[in-house]
């Protein structure tokens, strides 16, 4: 199975216009089988609640244009979106084929102030196989892993909208390829990681803050990590491709984690500042989204 990961440019806005910037990329893809986008990949990524704007009620209209894509170009599409679902936002990410939609996961702990959380499974059937997928930091968490550790999967995704300080490129490739590695090594199947790149606007919080003043901004580090199969020349620079063999494996040996996460961590600073920060955000969303009318596609 071809499958090719796409890393996109967040500073393209607007949905139409993000549809037409990725479906030229798909077009330049050497005969997809599965094509990987990233986090929110149709509206782009926005960790306000100035992403509201773009919700797409059910995913009706994501799920239509993956469709669309994948009759036109032959390929499955695994796309990200955000749902608007009884009043609530949910971040979430689907995987579409020719027929019809697969599956969908949603991100369990996304962020607080502007996505509903809670826990919710990460495994979708496909004709490819199981594949597990979790969104950004719920690649990271314990949930995922208990929530497929006693299943068999053919390809692991991470589609994430990742920001990091880019004077620390080194640090971000290395705790990328640890989880991502961790999570290869233990079912023995494919893992892709995909991020998007370009600045990172406001966000609420201190977390915000914090990224705001040292200069993060998303810069990508998209990969696809296998033991087995041969890297795919995919022609264009936003693209990772890799040919491989897909099929159902169980896990063959176990990750270990530092409480609920998979990277040991600043304990001061997940208890301190992640914790309470988390805590204001989610009754911020509580208090904000009741006197939101429904979004617009723009």
């Amino acid at each position: 199975m071809r499958v090719f990961a796409l890393q996109l440019n967040n500073d393209i806005k607007g949905v139409e216009e993000r549809k037409v910037y990725i479906e030229s990329l798909i077009a330049s893809l050497p005969a997809p089988d599965l094509v990987v986008l990233p986090e929110l990949s149709a509206c782009g990524y926005m960790a306000s609640r100035k992403i509201w704007d773009y919700a797409d009620p059910g995913g009706k209209d994501t799920a239509s244009w993956a469709v669309h894509m994948a009759k036109t170009y032959h390929a499955c599409i695994g796309a990200g979106y955000l749902d608007r679902e009884n009043g609530d936002y949910y971040n979430r990410y689907l995987i579409a084929g020719p027929d019809g939609v697969f599956g969908t996961v949603t991100k369990s702990e996304g962020e607080a102030a502007v996505f509903k959380r809670g826990s919710f499974p990460n495994l979708i059937k496909t004709p490819f196989g199981t594949v597990a997928a979790a969104i950004c930091y719920d690649s990271r968490r314990r949930h995922f892993y208990d929530n497929i550790q006693d299943k068999a999967v053919s390809l692991i995704l991470f589609p994430h909208g990742a920001p990091a300080d880019p004077a620390k490129a080194e640090e971000e490739r290395r705790t990328n390829d640890y989880f991502c590695g961790c999570y290869e090594k233990a079912f023995g199947v494919p893992v892709v990681y995909v991020n998007s790149v370009g600045a990172l606007e406001p966000m609420p919080g201190m977390m915000g803050k914090m990224m705001e003043s040292a200069g993060f901004r998303m810069n990508g580090r998209t990969k696809i990590y296998a033991s087995s199969g041969s890297p795919l020349c995919a022609g264009i620079p936003e693209a990772v491709g890799l040919e491989a063999e897909l099929k159902d494996k169980r896990r063959q040996s176990d990750i270990r984690f530092y409480g609920e996460d998979i990277n040991k961590g600043n304990w001061f600073f997940r208890t301190f500042i992640l914790k309470p920060d988390t805590w204001h955000g989610v009754r911020q969303y509580e208090k904000y989204r009741k006197n939101l009318p429904g979004g617009r596609r723009g």
